[in-house]
């Protein structure tokens, strides 16, 4: 098996040849991770919502045709995005979000932080959990054909699993049947295990006792591991440099490490096996000083393979700090598997919708 991601400008010119399969509209957009792959299945995006400036500089960078809605979220309205994107309320075909979803990881007290004012990449944000609830609103005024949203796995177990269920209910008032499955990249051709809980509605109109089983992608019958995945990589002597820890603490843990080992001092300390997939890459992995997920040759791992890590085009546009650019690749959803999601919701709904009204 040959992994391979396909650049920025073979997928436009794939999308400039075959023409658009499918429309979407991307909430919390980030840098641009979920518009990748459905882009990649055939989608094409109108318009985004992203409120972080430097996350609005990379999708900006790559695809300057999107139109960007710069707001908070909790300023923005179906209205606004109907009349930009030219459609009435019932033809989108797909709308997509993936809200912060810092409040619910497993990671640290989940609980303690909900209702406050917490740091969000390069700003702070109020009450983040709640910003699921906006995009249910906007949902329900624009009234897409489907929507997908993303969220962590942890949003459906503990305390937090009020507000999953909550959600559910949320998505049948805004007119929906919804369906939720917790999907891991690793099974959808992403060399890295990334759990995440992906939600798919389709408008109750629209329903057919056949898509139920068909609403999530089926796993893959293989992994492809980092040696795969990093083949042909090249590393300049300023990415290099930009990844070298030896200045700080985790690093004398760090080479007592066999590769596929986790640190027991630092939990979230782990030197990759290059035999074997990566496990998680998160936000902080551009910290430097940080414990998380590390290069066998005990540094952190460099730009361009973060990117094929998490399937992002090798050409992708990236702006500012490392640590910006890292956080920004450790926040969005891997393009494979939003692609995975894409081609099932076209092939099994959509295209299924379409052939009936015909």
């Amino acid at each position: 098996m040959v992994y391979k991601v396909p650049t920025v400008r073979e997928i436009k010119e794939s999308l400039e040849k075959n023409g658009p399969r499918f429309e979407v509209v991307s909430l919390f957009a980030g840098g641009g991770g979920s518009s990748t792959g459905y882009r990649m299945a055939g989608g094409k995006v109108l318009a985004i919502n992203e409120f972080v400036p430097e996350a609005r500089n990379s999708y900006a960078a790559n695809w300057p045709e999107t139109f960007i809605f710069p707001q908070d979220v909790r300023d923005l309205t179906g209205a606004a995005i109907l009349q930009k994107i030219g459609k009435q309320p019932g033809e989108l075909d797909i709308l997509d979000g993936s809200p912060p979803c810092s409040a619910f990881s497993t990671i640290g007290s989940r609980e303690k932080g909900w209702g406050k004012t917490k740091k969000y990449s390069d700003t702070k944000q109020n009450s983040v959990e709640t910003l699921f609830y906006e995009y249910v609103r906007i949902l329900s005024e624009l009234q897409p054909k489907v929507f997908v949203a993303e969220n962590v796995a942890a949003l459906a177990i503990g305390k937090s699993k009020g507000f999953f269920n909550e959600f559910f209910k949320e998505f049948e008032k805004a007119g929906y049947i919804p369906r939720a499955k917790v999907l891991d990249a690793k099974f959808l051709g992403v060399p890295q295990s990334r759990n995440r809980l992906i939600f798919v509605g389709v408008r109750k109109d629209l329903w057919r006792d056949s898509f139920n089983g068909k609403t999530h992608p089926a796993p893959f019958k293989y992994t492809v591991s980092l040696n795969e995945a990093l083949k042909g990589v090249k590393n300049t002597e300023a990415d290099l440099k930009e990844v070298n820890i030896e200045r700080f603490s985790i690093y004398k843990e760090l080479i007592k490490l066999s590769p596929g080992e986790q640190s027991n001092k630092y939990f979230s300390l782990i030197k990759a096996d290059p035999r074997k997939y990566a496990p998680c890459m998160t936000a902080t992995a551009g910290n430097l000083g940080a414990a998380s997920i590390c290069h066998w040759d005990n540094r952190k791992f460099t730009i361009p393979e973060i990117k094929r890590l998490t399937s992002i085009p090798d050409d992708y546009k990236l702006t500012g700090t490392y640590q910006q650019r890292a956080e920004r690749l450790g926040r969005m959803v891997p393009p494979f598997m939003m692609k995975a999601v894409a081609e099932n919701i076209y092939k099994n709904i959509l295209q299924v919708v379409k052939d009936e009204s015909a």
